[in-house]
């Protein structure tokens, strides 16, 4: 069991950040190849080409294995930063708040992951209000949850007296940092300010849709929205901002990968399995065999 858990702490962050790469270029790929239609954007948004078959298959085993190994990596990370912080806490080198920052850290980003498979099984054209707020769900809470972790992240390496341990612990800070940095960057662009300046989001009609040659029976049947529209968002009247957008959420599904990725950087084994072993060795010490005198008889 130990063996099963010291396994998925290694594998977590490249699991949680290859499948959504993947996921990606798969869908891509698909839509590409297929020429599905994702609103006339050069560059489409992850939600359109994940939106229809075979693709959305694609999109929502890969987003749902992702959220499962995301969840990991949040929790081993607050485990990781538990055993470094818990003897400079004790010591009275580190106020204890820095370790519930650690846990609030936690709870966001393990929290922020329901949006995935949600964003996933409930398409864009389908279920436009809950993807869009599972999607917005997901974005909000890993934001805070990525900023939040600087705080915490940032005390592990002052916190140490080994050089070794702190090179490494101040590097994994800095590289987070920088991921954080630029991923607040393209957040802002995507959401807050993306959504400030576009357009209202319009649907494509069934003879736009038509005109397009995507299908007659795609047009009037599978995508029908009403008499006149079909569930297909329609970009194209306002396309540089639309693409910007598209680019920006694309730039934040890289910067989390590269930040998820700096997970891997953690030395589980010399800091979470030392303490642990530690502890026991506190709990259970060495049973020693103890020579008990022998009381001689008083002579008789």
């Amino acid at each position: 069991m130990a063996q099963n858990l010291r396994t998925l702490r290694a594998l977590a962050p490249t699991v949680a950040s290859g499948v959504v790469v993947v996921t990606l270029v798969t869908c891509l790929i698909i839509t590409k190849s297929k020429h599905i239609y994702t609103g006339g954007l050069k560059w489409p948004y992850f939600s359109d080409m994940g939106r229809d078959a075979p693709a959305y298959y694609v999109f929502c085993v890969g987003l749902s294995l992702a959220a499962v190994m995301l969840a990991c990596t949040w929790a081993f990370n607050y485990q990781f930063q538990r055993a470094v912080l818990s003897r400079p806490i004790q010591l009275g080198e580190i106020k204890r708040r820095t370790l519930r920052w650690a846990t609030t850290c936690a709870v966001l980003g393990m929290a922020s992951v329901v949006g995935l498979p949600v964003l996933a099984f409930f398409s864009t054209s389908s279920y436009p209000s809950l993807h869009n707020n599972a999607a917005y769900w997901f974005f909000l809470l890993e934001t805070v949850a990525v900023l939040t972790n600087l705080l915490p992240a940032g005390s592990t390496a002052p916190s140490v007296d080994d050089t070794e341990r702190f090179e490494r612990l101040r590097r994994t800070s800095r590289i987070q940092l920088v991921f954080a940095g630029l991923f607040f960057v393209a957040f802002l662009i995507y959401l807050p300010i993306g959504l400030a300046i576009i357009d209202d989001f319009k649907h494509l009609t069934i003879a736009e849709c038509l005109e397009r040659d995507l299908g007659t029976e795609y047009c009037t049947v599978t995508m029908k929205r009403n008499a006149t529209e079909t569930k297909l968002w329609n970009y194209e009247d306002d396309f540089t901002r639309s693409q910007l957008r598209a680019g920006a959420q694309l730039g934040c599904i890289l910067t989390l990968v590269g930040y998820s990725l700096s997970f891997l950087s953690h030395d589980y084994e010399g800091e979470v399995d030392a303490q642990a072993g530690s502890r026991v060795t506190e709990e259970f010490p060495s049973t020693h065999f103890y020579t008990i005198p022998v009381l001689r008889s008083p002579s008789i």
